[in-house]
């Protein structure tokens, strides 16, 4: 678990300092500004994603990994895949754009991880019939 969620935020801290999330985040900026909302839209502080995304990496591997069937991982992922999407409007109510691409990242990558390796490692005690 800490292994799969620690990598998940190496990979998404390596993606933000080569720029990567930079035009993505760039074409939310542009929708919201297109929204029809009023006012000036401010940016998040920097911290502000990671508070979010760095929890969230390591209790969606924790409760994955810890569920025995997939379809119940599989909701655990796309839950936290939209509530991290369901960002950008609701800051957008608040007067702020949401950078959103590394979070989602992160927690794709974390979710895609922890599946492989929930389907390819059997727990003590499991049966395989």
């Amino acid at each position: 678990m800490l292994a799969i969620g620690g990598m998940s935020l190496v990979l998404a801290v390596a993606l933000e300092l080569l720029g990567f999330s930079g035009k993505l985040d760039g074409l939310v900026s542009i929708w919201i500004s297109k929204s029809g909302l009023a006012g000036e839209f401010r940016g998040l502080p920097a911290y502000a994603g990671w508070l979010w995304t760095a929890p969230l990496a390591f209790g969606l591997a924790a409760g994955m990994l810890g569920s025995r069937m997939n379809w119940r991982r599989g909701v655990l992922w796309v839950t936290t895949l939209v509530l991290t999407v369901a960002w950008v409007p609701v800051l957008a109510l608040a007067g702020y754009k949401a950078a959103v691409t590394t979070p989602l990242l992160a927690l794709v990558w974390c979710g895609l991880w922890s599946m492989i390796y929930a389907t390819r490692h059997q727990e003590p005690g499991e049966r395989t019939d």
